[in-house]
């Protein structure tokens, strides 16, 4: 096994890790404008807030793990009336700070640009206003895609949205589904982002977020949710009561009814995850 080396919050990176997991989790609020069936956050909906003393006492700590990115997260983290305000205080102490957001706010996303350094959109087929051209944002915008085969049937319906995407200097990372739940236990296959995996010389796959992934047409990482390389990994967030929490357990797992193709699909892959998880 290659030598794993734990970091000052505890985290023990994969050795073929290529993200920097330094990384907390600033769970704004659990509000939410939209109602997607993938959305891991089992207490989405509930009108709780992040208060400012919560946010401040939540910077301190993620010094003190040594964090080095703040994720401003949610529910949907722009429907919190201060967090142009927070995000400003995150900037002030150092962190490097990234927030994920389904675009519906525009005016509010608006005043986080120059702020957050970079900004996520979560893309979905229709939502043509996350098209946007980098020369015209101060922050880095990114667009993901949560790829599911409802979404996008073929490689080339899913090229279509990267290409148009890297025309106008967006980043793009393509996403498979984490299977927390019904909905997407049933979608977490794609077969054409799926199965290159088998068919890849194990150099060229490396681990993404504690995730399999591998690089694609255009240089495009393909992060596959439901290929887990570093199983009870921690992973930290501050809910928005202001707990410390180390690991995301927020799932409707129990909610799940196994399906035989499915499962038959998941055995295809789980040598080549067993041999990668023991690097």
């Amino acid at each position: 096994m290659l030598e794993r080396k734990k970091l000052k919050c505890g985290i023990i990176p994969h050795p073929l890790e290529v993200e920097d997991l330094r990384q907390i989790y600033f769970l704004l609020t659990y509000a939410c404008n939209k109602n997607c069936p993938h959305c891991i956050e089992t207490n989405v909906h509930s009108q709780k807030f992040m208060s400012e003393k919560s946010f401040i006492a939540g910077l301190e700590l993620a010094k003190e793990l040594d964090f080095k990115t703040i994720y401003l997260h949610g529910g949907e983290p722009t429907l919190h009336s201060d967090i142009v305000k927070y995000a400003k205080l995150a900037k002030l102490q150092g962190f490097y700070v990234n927030m994920f957001t389904n675009g519906v706010l525009k005016d509010v996303i608006a005043q986080l640009d120059g702020i957050v350094d970079e900004i996520r959109f979560s893309y979905e087929p229709g939502l043509d206003f996350m098209f946007q051209h980098q020369v015209a944002w101060m922050s880095r915008i990114k667009l993901y895609i949560l790829a599911t085969t409802l979404s996008y049937p073929t490689k080339d319906s899913l090229m279509n949205v990267i290409h148009k995407a890297l025309d106008l200097g967006m980043a793009v990372k393509v996403r498979t589904l984490n299977p927390i739940n019904p909905y997407s236990y049933k979608y977490q296959f794609v077969p054409y982002l799926h199965r290159p995996l088998l068919k890849l010389p194990e150099h060229q796959i490396f681990c993404d977020g504690n995730k399999a992934a591998y690089r694609m047409d255009k240089g495009i990482v393909v992060r596959l949710g439901n290929m887990q390389l570093n199983p009870g990994h921690l992973k930290y967030s501050i809910d928005p009561d202001g707990v410390l929490h180390s690991r995301f357990t927020h799932s409707n797992k129990h909610l799940i009814v196994p399906q035989e193709e499915i499962e038959k699909e998941k055995i295809l892959f789980e040598p080549l995850i067993e041999r990668l998880r023991k690097l």
